[in-house]
């Protein structure tokens, strides 16, 4: 399973700064709830309604640009999986690929708080 937190890309991408990079962090935490809601939303209306594709790329896209500079690798791998199926318009994958995301999702919501506990 790959690892839901490094501290050191998410150092990193915040130029060194910890103040940062736990800021960027607990705003991430915040918006999960509602970028999850909306992707499940989107998953569905694609899924069972026969929306366009299009309506579900731009809530993957958004998280996926959310945590590609926040040190979560598990999310941001089962986010770019999910996109990388509704650029080849793969929909029969579509649900499968959800699971993945919303597993991932909920797995760094339990441990967020924990992860902002830790020494950096």
């Amino acid at each position: 399973m790959t690892e839901i937190f490094d501290a050191a890309v998410a150092l990193e991408q915040a130029g060194g700064s910890e103040e940062l990079a736990r800021d960027l962090f607990s705003m991430l935490l915040e918006e999960l709830p509602s970028q999850q809601a909306a992707i499940e939303t989107a998953c569905k209306c694609v899924c069972t309604e026969n929306a366009a594709t299009e309506t579900l790329w731009d809530p993957v896209h958004k998280l996926h640009g959310s945590t590609a500079y926040l040190g979560v690798p598990a999310l941001s791998e089962a986010v770019k999986a999910f996109e990388d199926e509704i650029k080849q318009d793969n929909q029969a994958q579509f649900a499968e690929a959800f699971k993945r995301l919303d597993s991932e999702i909920r797995r760094l919501l339990e441990q967020g708080q924990e992860i902002l506990g830790r020494s950096w």
